[in-house]
């Protein structure tokens, strides 16, 4: 569903790739999570990490790349060309992230257009905890079940709110992707819904052909 900005993937990743990723992070190292933050941001950052360098880390990241790879859902909204390794974290009672905004480059000057965030676990599972967007109308506030992702832009900030009961577990990651602007994304997208809704109904005259013409242009107009 794209809301907006918004964009939430249901079953992003099948549950008995959940259960794997729970089983192998279980048996691996958790770190600081201030770590991996910016100097701003590691004033307000209260997680743990899942050490990266670690062969269970390895395992995790494959597999959640094989699900982004295989979601048309995913590739067609946020076009990604680069996808940076995911953060594992967890966050237990008394934990949060405060307000920060993200790092504009990562890794090997990867530019974060667009922030994802997995959920692991259910949302009955733990209490507070909510993903938190200040949007131009207001904040957001994201809580999904294990499996499900949520995008957002990574221009927008944003905060976790402290966990008080349970642990919440997710895995965070960023994505540059061909289309920098988050509403030339979202007309893209749009576009192709349509042409993929007229394809479904076997609609496929001279207008298609128009309208594939269009969204073809326009990507190419946009993409770099």
């Amino acid at each position: 569903m794209l809301q907006n900005t918004y964009l939430q993937i249901p079953n992003l990743i099948e549950l008995h790739e959940l259960d794997q990723i729970l089983t192998l992070s279980d048996s691996a190292t958790y770190e600081d999570g201030r770590l991996t933050a910016s100097s701003v941001a590691r004033d307000v950052k209260d997680n743990l990490q899942l050490n990266t360098q670690s062969q269970s880390y390895m395992a995790i990241q494959q597999i959640i790349l094989n699900a982004l790879n295989r979601n048309t859902l995913f590739r067609n909204a946020v076009l990604p060309q680069q996808v940076y390794p995911c953060l594992i974290s967890k966050y237990q009672k008394g934990m949060k992230y405060g307000w920060h905004v993200d790092s504009p480059i990562m890794g090997n000057m990867l530019r974060t257009d667009v922030a994802m965030t997995i959920f692991l676990n259910n949302a009955d599972e733990y209490e507070g905890g909510e993903l938190e967007l200040q949007s131009p109308t207001g904040t957001v506030q994201f809580k999904l079940n294990r499996g499900e992702a949520v995008c957002y832009p990574c221009t927008q900030v944003h905060r976790v709110n402290e966990v008080t009961g349970g642990e919440r577990r997710v895995a965070v990651t960023w994505i540059q992707s061909i289309v920098k602007a988050p509403e030339q994304r979202k007309m893209l997208f749009d576009v192709y819904q349509v042409t993929e809704g007229l394809r479904a109904k076997n609609i496929t005259g001279d207008e298609f052909s128009i309208l594939q013409q269009h969204y073809s242009n326009l990507l190419r107009m946009w993409a770099y």
